[in-house]
Protein backbone atom coordinates (compact mmCIF):
# COMPACT_ATOMS: atom_id res chain seq x y z
CA UNK A 1 0.00 0.00 0.00
CA UNK A 2 0.95 3.60 -0.85
CA UNK A 3 2.50 5.71 1.89
CA UNK A 4 2.68 9.33 2.43
CA UNK A 5 4.41 11.65 3.93
CA UNK A 6 2.39 14.53 5.27
CA UNK A 7 3.11 17.41 2.27
CA UNK A 8 2.08 14.60 -0.19
CA UNK A 9 -0.90 13.24 1.42
CA UNK A 10 -1.94 17.05 1.63
CA UNK A 11 -1.13 17.37 -2.41
CA UNK A 12 -3.05 14.53 -3.13
CA UNK A 13 -6.33 15.21 -1.00
CA UNK A 14 -5.91 18.90 -2.84
CA UNK A 15 -5.57 20.69 0.66
CA UNK A 16 -3.05 22.11 2.82
CA UNK A 17 -1.21 20.67 5.80
CA UNK A 18 -2.50 22.63 7.75
CA UNK A 19 -5.86 21.71 7.22
CA UNK A 20 -4.24 18.01 7.12
CA UNK A 21 -3.06 19.05 10.79
CA UNK A 22 -6.43 20.71 11.84
CA UNK A 23 -8.66 17.12 11.39
CA UNK A 24 -6.26 15.59 13.00
CA UNK A 25 -6.97 17.33 16.25
CA UNK A 26 -10.37 17.64 15.55
CA UNK A 27 -10.72 13.19 15.21
CA UNK A 28 -11.47 13.59 11.25
CA UNK A 29 -8.30 11.84 10.15
CA UNK A 30 -6.63 9.34 12.33
CA UNK A 31 -2.94 9.66 13.31
CA UNK A 32 -0.35 8.39 11.26
CA UNK A 33 2.04 5.68 11.49
CA UNK A 34 5.29 6.73 12.84
CA UNK A 35 8.78 5.30 10.71
CA UNK A 36 11.64 6.96 13.78
CA UNK A 37 10.97 10.59 13.28
CA UNK A 38 9.01 10.56 9.97
CA UNK A 39 5.09 10.46 9.50
CA UNK A 40 3.46 8.24 7.17
CA UNK A 41 -0.11 8.14 6.21
CA UNK A 42 -1.40 5.42 3.92
CA UNK A 43 -4.91 5.09 1.05
CA UNK A 44 -7.01 5.20 3.67
CA UNK A 45 -6.13 8.50 5.29
CA UNK A 46 -6.20 9.74 1.64
CA UNK A 47 -9.39 7.87 0.59
CA UNK A 48 -10.63 10.20 4.28
CA UNK A 49 -9.44 12.73 3.40
CA UNK A 50 -10.89 13.08 0.12
CA UNK A 51 -14.51 12.17 1.16
CA UNK A 52 -13.90 15.31 3.65
CA UNK A 53 -13.34 17.70 0.95
CA UNK A 54 -16.27 16.50 -0.94
CA UNK A 55 -18.61 17.04 2.32
CA UNK A 56 -17.22 20.45 2.82
CA UNK A 57 -17.83 21.84 -1.04
CA UNK A 58 -21.39 20.45 0.06
CA UNK A 59 -21.57 22.69 2.34
CA UNK A 60 -21.66 20.35 5.62
CA UNK A 61 -19.78 21.67 8.62
CA UNK A 62 -16.80 19.73 10.61
CA UNK A 63 -18.86 18.72 13.29
CA UNK A 64 -21.58 16.76 10.79
CA UNK A 65 -19.00 15.33 8.97
CA UNK A 66 -17.53 13.88 12.20
CA UNK A 67 -20.72 12.28 13.06
CA UNK A 68 -20.89 10.63 9.55
CA UNK A 69 -17.32 9.59 9.80
CA UNK A 70 -17.75 7.81 12.86
CA UNK A 71 -20.77 6.59 11.74
CA UNK A 72 -18.65 4.80 9.18
CA UNK A 73 -16.00 4.08 11.64
CA UNK A 74 -18.50 2.02 13.53
CA UNK A 75 -19.04 0.37 10.40
CA UNK A 76 -22.59 1.57 9.08
CA UNK A 77 -22.51 1.91 5.12
CA UNK A 78 -22.70 5.64 4.27
CA UNK A 79 -23.35 4.56 0.64
CA UNK A 80 -27.27 5.98 1.14
CA UNK A 81 -26.16 8.87 3.22
CA UNK A 82 -23.62 9.87 0.72
CA UNK A 83 -26.02 9.70 -2.29
CA UNK A 84 -29.03 11.72 -0.04
CA UNK A 85 -26.13 13.96 0.70
CA UNK A 86 -25.49 14.36 -3.34
CA UNK A 87 -29.08 14.54 -4.11
CA UNK A 88 -29.56 17.53 -1.97
CA UNK A 89 -26.56 19.66 -2.51
CA UNK A 90 -25.88 18.57 -6.30
CA UNK A 91 -26.87 21.04 -9.18
CA UNK A 92 -31.15 21.57 -8.85
CA UNK A 93 -30.70 22.47 -12.42
CA UNK A 94 -29.97 20.92 -15.64
CA UNK A 95 -27.85 24.05 -16.39
CA UNK A 96 -24.32 23.56 -17.03
CA UNK A 97 -21.61 25.97 -16.23
CA UNK A 98 -19.62 27.91 -18.86
CA UNK A 99 -16.36 29.27 -18.89
CA UNK A 100 -15.35 32.69 -20.48
CA UNK A 101 -12.32 34.94 -21.40
CA UNK A 102 -11.64 38.39 -20.24
CA UNK A 103 -11.79 39.13 -24.22
CA UNK A 104 -14.96 37.36 -24.60
CA UNK A 105 -16.95 38.85 -21.42
CA UNK A 106 -15.90 42.61 -22.33
CA UNK A 107 -17.49 41.79 -26.02
CA UNK A 108 -20.78 40.43 -24.53
CA UNK A 109 -21.37 43.70 -22.94
CA UNK A 110 -20.86 45.95 -26.03
CA UNK A 111 -17.21 46.50 -25.35
CA UNK A 112 -17.14 47.63 -21.53
CA UNK A 113 -14.53 46.80 -20.11
CA UNK A 114 -14.97 48.08 -16.16
CA UNK A 115 -12.76 46.24 -13.27
CA UNK A 116 -15.40 47.45 -10.55
CA UNK A 117 -18.49 46.33 -12.38
CA UNK A 118 -16.53 42.74 -13.04
CA UNK A 119 -15.17 43.51 -9.13
CA UNK A 120 -18.97 43.24 -8.16
CA UNK A 121 -19.75 40.30 -10.57
CA UNK A 122 -17.38 38.44 -8.68
CA UNK A 123 -18.96 39.39 -5.32
CA UNK A 124 -22.39 38.61 -6.53
CA UNK A 125 -21.62 35.11 -8.09
CA UNK A 126 -21.99 36.03 -11.40
CA UNK A 127 -18.05 35.25 -12.36
CA UNK A 128 -15.32 32.87 -11.00
CA UNK A 129 -11.66 33.81 -11.78
CA UNK A 130 -10.03 30.66 -12.75
CA UNK A 131 -6.41 32.04 -12.28
CA UNK A 132 -4.26 34.85 -10.87
CA UNK A 133 -3.86 36.75 -14.30
CA UNK A 134 -8.21 37.28 -13.97
CA UNK A 135 -8.23 36.09 -18.07
CA UNK A 136 -10.45 33.10 -17.87
CA UNK A 137 -13.73 33.20 -15.66
CA UNK A 138 -15.81 30.48 -14.80
CA UNK A 139 -19.22 30.92 -15.41
CA UNK A 140 -21.59 29.24 -13.05
CA UNK A 141 -24.90 30.51 -14.47
CA UNK A 142 -24.88 31.36 -17.95
CA UNK A 143 -28.40 32.11 -18.40
CA UNK A 144 -28.13 34.33 -15.90
CA UNK A 145 -24.89 35.90 -17.46
CA UNK A 146 -27.11 36.82 -20.71
CA UNK A 147 -30.09 38.46 -18.79
CA UNK A 148 -27.20 40.89 -17.91
CA UNK A 149 -25.85 41.16 -20.84
CA UNK A 150 -29.25 41.76 -22.72
CA UNK A 151 -30.59 44.29 -19.81
CA UNK A 152 -27.19 46.01 -19.92
CA UNK A 153 -27.39 46.41 -23.83
CA UNK A 154 -30.80 47.62 -23.60
CA UNK A 155 -29.79 50.51 -21.64
CA UNK A 156 -29.92 49.10 -18.00
CA UNK A 157 -26.74 50.22 -16.13
CA UNK A 158 -24.06 47.75 -14.90
CA UNK A 159 -24.68 48.70 -11.12
CA UNK A 160 -28.61 48.58 -11.66
CA UNK A 161 -28.52 44.99 -12.90
CA UNK A 162 -26.49 43.91 -9.94
CA UNK A 163 -28.32 45.09 -7.32
CA UNK A 164 -31.68 43.85 -9.31
CA UNK A 165 -30.18 40.76 -8.78
CA UNK A 166 -29.50 41.23 -5.11
CA UNK A 167 -32.48 41.91 -4.66
CA UNK A 168 -33.98 39.04 -6.19
CA UNK A 169 -31.53 36.65 -4.65
CA UNK A 170 -33.03 37.90 -1.51
CA UNK A 171 -36.31 37.32 -2.48
CA UNK A 172 -35.96 33.55 -3.58
CA UNK A 173 -34.14 32.75 -0.38
CA UNK A 174 -37.74 33.76 1.66
CA UNK A 175 -39.52 31.46 -1.40
CA UNK A 176 -37.07 28.38 -1.10
CA UNK A 177 -37.68 28.86 2.99
CA UNK A 178 -41.05 29.22 2.57
CA UNK A 179 -41.31 25.49 0.28
CA UNK A 180 -38.56 24.15 3.05
CA UNK A 181 -40.83 24.75 5.91
CA UNK A 182 -44.00 23.82 4.09
CA UNK A 183 -42.10 20.31 3.27
CA UNK A 184 -40.51 19.91 6.84
CA UNK A 185 -44.00 20.36 8.44
CA UNK A 186 -46.07 17.90 5.99
CA UNK A 187 -43.29 15.56 4.80
CA UNK A 188 -40.02 15.49 6.76
CA UNK A 189 -41.28 15.54 10.27
CA UNK A 190 -43.22 12.11 9.43
CA UNK A 191 -41.19 10.69 6.93
CA UNK A 192 -37.94 11.35 9.22
CA UNK A 193 -39.93 9.84 12.51
CA UNK A 194 -38.20 6.83 13.84
CA UNK A 195 -35.78 7.04 10.86
CA UNK A 196 -32.42 5.90 10.57
CA UNK A 197 -29.24 5.67 7.96
CA UNK A 198 -30.74 2.72 5.94
CA UNK A 199 -33.45 4.82 4.81
CA UNK A 200 -31.72 7.36 3.15
CA UNK A 201 -32.05 5.90 -0.45
CA UNK A 202 -35.58 6.09 0.28
CA UNK A 203 -35.26 9.75 1.42
CA UNK A 204 -33.17 10.58 -1.54
CA UNK A 205 -35.71 9.48 -4.30
CA UNK A 206 -38.33 11.44 -2.00
CA UNK A 207 -35.93 14.35 -2.95
CA UNK A 208 -35.42 13.48 -6.54
CA UNK A 209 -39.45 13.36 -7.18
CA UNK A 210 -39.80 16.26 -5.28
CA UNK A 211 -37.36 18.92 -6.44
CA UNK A 212 -38.76 20.31 -10.17
CA UNK A 213 -41.87 21.15 -8.16
CA UNK A 214 -40.56 24.62 -6.86
CA UNK A 215 -39.03 25.19 -10.29
CA UNK A 216 -42.51 24.84 -12.03
CA UNK A 217 -44.64 26.74 -9.23
CA UNK A 218 -42.21 29.55 -9.36
CA UNK A 219 -42.08 29.31 -13.20
CA UNK A 220 -46.07 29.52 -13.37
CA UNK A 221 -46.44 32.26 -10.57
CA UNK A 222 -43.94 34.41 -12.03
CA UNK A 223 -45.29 34.82 -15.77
CA UNK A 224 -48.98 35.42 -13.89
CA UNK A 225 -47.44 38.19 -11.79
CA UNK A 226 -45.50 39.64 -14.74
CA UNK A 227 -48.27 39.29 -16.85
CA UNK A 228 -50.51 40.97 -14.80
CA UNK A 229 -48.07 43.68 -13.32
CA UNK A 230 -46.71 44.39 -17.29
CA UNK A 231 -50.47 45.13 -18.40
CA UNK A 232 -51.10 47.74 -15.45
CA UNK A 233 -48.02 49.53 -16.18
CA UNK A 234 -49.02 49.72 -19.89
CA UNK A 235 -52.43 51.09 -19.21
CA UNK A 236 -50.39 53.41 -16.34
CA UNK A 237 -47.94 54.55 -19.26
CA UNK A 238 -50.51 55.35 -22.05
CA UNK A 239 -52.61 57.03 -19.97
CA UNK A 240 -49.60 59.31 -18.72
CA UNK A 241 -49.19 60.03 -22.67
CA UNK A 242 -52.82 60.54 -23.28
CA UNK A 243 -53.01 63.14 -20.95
CA UNK A 244 -49.86 65.12 -22.03
CA UNK A 245 -51.18 64.92 -25.11
CA UNK A 246 -54.10 66.92 -24.91
CA UNK A 247 -52.59 69.03 -22.22
CA UNK A 248 -50.34 69.64 -25.49
CA UNK A 249 -47.19 69.59 -22.85
CA UNK A 250 -43.91 67.61 -23.06
CA UNK A 251 -43.79 65.01 -21.18
CA UNK A 252 -41.25 65.35 -17.92
CA UNK A 253 -38.22 62.32 -18.80
CA UNK A 254 -37.43 60.43 -15.72
CA UNK A 255 -33.87 61.15 -13.91
CA UNK A 256 -31.03 58.41 -15.65
CA UNK A 257 -29.57 55.91 -13.67
CA UNK A 258 -26.23 57.44 -12.39
CA UNK A 259 -23.72 55.49 -14.56
CA UNK A 260 -20.97 56.24 -11.77
CA UNK A 261 -22.74 54.68 -9.09
CA UNK A 262 -21.06 51.74 -7.58
CA UNK A 263 -21.26 48.32 -8.79
CA UNK A 264 -20.29 46.72 -5.08
CA UNK A 265 -22.47 47.12 -1.89
CA UNK A 266 -20.69 49.05 0.51
CA UNK A 267 -19.95 48.23 4.01
CA UNK A 268 -18.68 50.53 7.22
CA UNK A 269 -14.56 50.15 6.78
CA UNK A 270 -13.34 47.22 8.99
CA UNK A 271 -16.92 46.02 9.93
CA UNK A 272 -17.57 42.78 9.84
CA UNK A 273 -19.63 42.60 6.58
CA UNK A 274 -16.57 44.61 4.62
CA UNK A 275 -14.16 42.15 6.16
CA UNK A 276 -16.07 39.32 4.92
CA UNK A 277 -16.20 41.53 1.32
CA UNK A 278 -12.83 41.42 1.44
CA UNK A 279 -12.29 37.82 1.89
CA UNK A 280 -14.84 37.02 -1.05
CA UNK A 281 -13.02 38.87 -3.44
CA UNK A 282 -9.36 37.91 -1.95
CA UNK A 283 -8.97 35.86 -5.17
CA UNK A 284 -9.11 39.31 -6.92
CA UNK A 285 -6.02 40.06 -5.09
CA UNK A 286 -2.79 39.71 -7.26
CA UNK A 287 0.58 41.05 -6.60
CA UNK A 288 2.39 41.65 -9.46
CA UNK A 289 4.09 39.12 -11.07
CA UNK A 290 7.74 40.71 -10.91
CA UNK A 291 6.78 41.70 -7.23
CA UNK A 292 5.70 38.70 -5.86
CA UNK A 293 6.87 37.92 -2.17
CA UNK A 294 9.44 36.18 -1.69
CA UNK A 295 8.86 34.12 1.64
CA UNK A 296 5.33 32.96 2.24
CA UNK A 297 3.71 34.22 6.15
CA UNK A 298 0.59 34.29 7.57
CA UNK A 299 -0.07 37.48 9.14
CA UNK A 300 -2.66 38.28 11.99
CA UNK A 301 -4.06 41.83 12.18
CA UNK A 302 -5.90 43.41 15.09
CA UNK A 303 -7.26 46.58 14.42
CA UNK A 304 -8.39 48.90 17.61
CA UNK A 305 -10.61 52.12 17.76
CA UNK A 306 -13.17 51.37 15.03
CA UNK A 307 -15.90 53.28 14.73
CA UNK A 308 -19.15 51.57 15.96
CA UNK A 309 -17.35 48.45 16.67
CA UNK A 310 -17.19 47.55 20.87
CA UNK A 311 -14.50 45.53 19.89
CA UNK A 312 -10.95 45.13 18.16
CA UNK A 313 -11.47 44.27 14.08
CA UNK A 314 -9.28 41.11 13.57
CA UNK A 315 -8.21 39.62 10.43
CA UNK A 316 -5.48 37.37 8.74
CA UNK A 317 -3.49 37.85 5.79
CA UNK A 318 -2.37 34.10 4.51
CA UNK A 319 0.61 35.05 1.93
CA UNK A 320 2.10 31.72 -0.65
CA UNK A 321 3.05 31.70 -3.75
CA UNK A 322 2.52 35.19 -4.46
CA UNK A 323 -1.15 35.28 -3.51
CA UNK A 324 -2.30 37.42 -1.29
CA UNK A 325 -5.55 36.09 1.05
CA UNK A 326 -7.55 38.12 2.89
CA UNK A 327 -9.68 36.04 5.68
CA UNK A 328 -11.53 37.25 8.69
CA UNK A 329 -10.38 36.18 12.08
CA UNK A 330 -7.04 35.36 14.00
CA UNK A 331 -5.21 32.19 12.97
CA UNK A 332 -3.12 30.21 15.48
CA UNK A 333 0.80 30.61 15.61
CA UNK A 334 1.04 33.77 13.45
CA UNK A 335 4.66 34.37 11.92
CA UNK A 336 3.59 37.90 12.95
CA UNK A 337 1.44 40.06 14.86
CA UNK A 338 0.40 43.34 14.50
CA UNK A 339 -1.44 45.52 16.10
CA UNK A 340 -2.45 49.24 14.53
CA UNK A 341 -5.24 51.79 15.17
CA UNK A 342 -8.10 52.69 12.45
CA UNK A 343 -6.69 55.34 11.08
CA UNK A 344 -3.67 54.23 10.23
CA UNK A 345 -5.09 50.91 8.73
CA UNK A 346 -7.55 53.00 6.62
CA UNK A 347 -4.25 55.17 5.63
CA UNK A 348 -2.61 51.94 4.98
CA UNK A 349 -5.12 49.80 3.17
CA UNK A 350 -7.29 52.89 1.15
CA UNK A 351 -4.90 55.35 0.74
CA UNK A 352 -2.47 54.02 -0.85
CA UNK A 353 0.42 55.26 1.66
CA UNK A 354 3.44 52.75 0.87
CA UNK A 355 5.76 54.44 3.20
CA UNK A 356 3.54 54.18 6.21
CA UNK A 357 4.64 50.80 7.45
CA UNK A 358 8.17 52.14 8.57
CA UNK A 359 6.85 55.21 9.55
CA UNK A 360 3.96 53.72 11.77
CA UNK A 361 6.31 51.32 13.71
CA UNK A 362 8.43 54.47 14.05
CA UNK A 363 6.40 56.39 16.31
CA UNK A 364 4.23 54.00 17.71
CA UNK A 365 0.96 53.71 15.57
CA UNK A 366 1.51 50.27 14.52
CA UNK A 367 3.47 47.16 16.75
CA UNK A 368 4.57 43.84 15.49
CA UNK A 369 5.59 40.24 16.85
CA UNK A 370 7.23 37.93 14.93
CA UNK A 371 9.35 37.11 12.42
CA UNK A 372 11.63 39.91 10.82
CA UNK A 373 11.05 37.99 7.04
CA UNK A 374 7.50 38.03 7.85
CA UNK A 375 7.62 41.61 8.61
CA UNK A 376 9.30 42.19 5.09
CA UNK A 377 6.52 39.98 3.56
CA UNK A 378 3.72 42.04 5.08
CA UNK A 379 5.50 45.27 3.57
CA UNK A 380 5.51 43.48 0.13
CA UNK A 381 2.13 42.47 0.56
CA UNK A 382 0.58 46.13 1.17
CA UNK A 383 2.31 47.07 -1.73
CA UNK A 384 0.48 44.69 -3.92
CA UNK A 385 -2.77 45.03 -2.65
CA UNK A 386 -2.50 48.85 -3.67
CA UNK A 387 -0.50 47.55 -7.01
CA UNK A 388 -3.46 45.22 -7.80
CA UNK A 389 -5.01 45.73 -11.77
CA UNK A 390 -8.55 45.86 -9.77
CA UNK A 391 -7.02 49.24 -7.49
CA UNK A 392 -9.83 51.18 -6.52
CA UNK A 393 -11.80 47.80 -5.02
CA UNK A 394 -11.06 48.58 -1.46
CA UNK A 395 -11.97 51.76 -1.59
CA UNK A 396 -15.49 51.63 -3.37
CA UNK A 397 -16.27 48.59 -0.90
CA UNK A 398 -16.00 51.04 1.52
CA UNK A 399 -18.96 53.31 2.92
CA UNK A 400 -17.64 56.79 3.70
CA UNK A 401 -17.19 57.93 7.22
CA UNK A 402 -19.80 58.85 9.39
CA UNK A 403 -22.04 56.81 7.03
Amino acid sequence: MAEYRIEDLAREGGTTVRNVRAYQDRGLLPRPRRAGRVSLYDGGHLARLRLIGQLLERGYSLVSIKELLDAWDNGRSLGGVLGLVAEVTGPWSDEEPGRMTRAELTGMFGGLSDPVAIAGAVQFGLLEPEDDTLTVFRVPSPRELAVCAELHAAGVPVHAVLDHLRALRADMERIAGSFMRLTETYLWQHYLKDSSLEEAPEMAELIRRLRPLAQRSVDSELARAMRRLATRQLGETLGRVLKAEDAAAEPQPEAPADPEAPALERFPFMSDEWIAAVSRLSRLITPDPEKRTPHPAVVDIVVSDVPGRDDPAELHLDVFHGRVLVRPGLLPGPDLMIHMDCPTARSLLLDNDRSLPREALVDGRMTARGDLFALTTFREAIASLSGWDLAGVLTELTAPEGD
